[in-house]
């Protein structure tokens, strides 16, 4: 038996995420418990800047038919999950990692003698700027613009940690 397709397509997002973080050289972190909408925190080890081991909390999403224009994806988001990562005041900032995946998991990865390739790429993005849902839309969703040029690689991962907006704690 092997896990439901879901499942499996949240794994193997995950794991792209983390692979990114350790490519990095950042240290990571899964929450023990899902509840507050946070699937990583990834740290920068120690100084960065002025900036003593800075963090940042990361959900993660998996999608193997985006849809979208030239400019960004259009991902619909449960209400419950964007108002996890919508509007200030979080200690930590938080993004939303959109990991795009092939259709059939058998595309997912690629081996050779010389390298193991993780198929297709993952986007990321900030909701600080958005308001938060009203609680009686929870099963609604909502239509989140994610920019495909927020490509997210070893270098703007760590980029993430050094933005100024990382020091924005309320409005």
């Amino acid at each position: 038996m092997s896990l439901q397709s879901n499942v499996r397509q949240g794994q193997y997002g995950e794991a792209f995420i983390y692979a990114l973080a350790c490519a990095a050289g950042l240290t990571v972190a899964r929450m023990s418990l899902d509840v507050d909408g946070v699937d990583w925190m990834i740290a920068y080890p120690g100084p960065r800047g002025t900036t003593r081991s800075p963090k940042l909390e990361v959900q993660v999403k998996t999608w193997s038919k985006p849809r979208g224009d030239d400019h960004h994806w259009h991902y619909r988001l449960h209400t419950r999950h964007f108002n996890h990562l919508a509007g200030p005041g979080f200690q930590l900032p938080r993004y939303l990692a959109l990991v795009i995946v092939p259709e059939t998991a058998d595309e997912w990865v690629g081996t050779s003698h010389e390298e193991f390739q993780l198929r297709r790429a993952a986007y990321w993005t900030s909701l600080v700027d958005q308001p938060m849902e009203p609680a009686n839309t929870r099963n609604a969703q909502i239509r989140v613009p994610v920019p495909r040029k927020n490509l997210l690689t070893v270098q703007t991962l760590q980029s993430l940690l050094d933005r100024p907006d990382r020091r924005i704690l309320t409005s």
